[in-house]
C-alpha cells in the first residue's frame, strides 16, 4: 500500500504544537539523554531540573496529539525515565517498564559498574490499548513439546509474548545501515513495538527523528510516519533512509 512519510526540520516543541489534538495512533522515541552527545543543532547538557521540565514540554505535546487508546514507547537512560514517570502517569495509563540491554565493551569506569542498559516506558492513552497485536510479535516457545503449549498451539496460538527485557547490539559502523548519526537504534527493535501497537494505515509519530530508524520501520511495515528533527543534515540522512523503500 502507499504510505505517506512527512520529515519536519525544526525545533520538536514548535512543530508538535502544530499538529492537530488525537491525530496520532502510536508514538515511537528516542530523544537526547541529556549526556553531552553531539547532535549539531541541539546542546545536549542541560541542568537536571531544565532537562526534565523540557522534557515535560514536549511529552505534553505528544499526550495532546495521540490518539485515545494509543501507544507511546518512550527511551532513555533509567533515571530520567524514573523523573519522568510522575508527569506521565498523569495523564497516561502506565503499562510496562521494559529494558533494552545492549552488551558493550567500551565505556568501563574504574568506579561505577559499566552501563548496558536503557529504559523503555510503555504507556496507553486511556485505559487500555486500541491495540495489541500479540501474534504480530509472538516469539517460539521455549517447551513446544509441553503437554501445555501443545494445547495452546491446537488453539490457535502463534507463540509467546516477548519478555520485558530486549538484547540488541549497538549498531556498529560495519553494519550496512548504520548512519552518521551518534545515536542509532536497531530496526529490529523498533520493528517490535510498531508491530504491536499499530496496525497497517496508521501514522506514527517519532519527535526526535535523528537516524529516522522508526520512519524507516514505519514505511517498511506499511504505517504512515511523521519525524521531527531540529538538525538539517539529519533529515538529509532521514529522506535518503526512506528512499530506499518503494513502498
Amino acid at each position: 500500500m502507499k504510505t505517506e512519510h512527512k520529515i519536519i526540520n525544526g525545533d520538536c516543541v514548535e512543530e508538535l504544537n502544530k499538529l492537530k489534538d488525537k491525530s496520532v495512533d502510536l508514538i515511537v522515541t528516542d530523544p537526547p539523554f541529556n549526556i553531552g552527545k553531539d547532535y549539531g543543532r541541539y546542546k545536549d547538557r542541560k541542568k537536571k531540573d531544565d532537562y526534565i521540565e523540557w522534557c515535560k514540554e514536549w511529552l505534553h505535546e505528544c499526550i495532546r496529539v495521540l490518539k485515545d487508546g494509543g501507544s507511546l514507547y518512550l527511551f532513555n537512560y533509567p533515571e530520567n525515565n524514573a523523573y519522568l514517570m510522575p508527569f506521565l502517569d498523569e495523564h497516561l495509563t502506565f503499562k510496562r517498564w521494559m529494558t533494552r540491554h545492549y552488551p558493550v565493551n567500551t565505556g568501563m569506569s574504574p568506579t561505577n559498574f559499566t552501563r548496558s542498559q536503557h529504559s523503555i516506558l510503555f504507556y496507553v492513552k486511556g485505559k487500555k490499548p486500541r491495540i495489541f497485536n500479540k501474534d504480530d510479535i509472538a516469539e517460539p516457545y521455549r517447551n513446544p513439546t509441553d503437554k501445555r503449549i501443545l494445547e495452546r498451539i491446537r488453539n490457535g496460538s502463534k507463540g509467546k509474548t516477548p519478555y520485558d527485557v530486549f538484547q540488541f547490539n549497538i549498531v556498529k559502523n560495519v553494519n550496512k545501515d548504520k548512519t552518521e548519526h551518534p545515536c542509532q537504534l536497531p530496526k529490529s527493535l523498533i520493528e517490535i513495538f510498531i508491530k504491536a501497537s499499530s496496525k497497517k494505515g496508521d501514522l506514527v509519530l517519532d519527535p526526535f527523528g535523528g537516524s529516522f530508524t522508526t520512519s524507516a520501520v514505519a514505511k517498511e511495515l506499511n504505517r504512515h510516519s511523521i519525524s521531527i528533527e531540529i538538525n538539517p543534515e539529519y533529515c538529509r540522512i532521514g529522506k535518503e533512509r526512506l528512499s530506499q523503500f518503494t513502498k
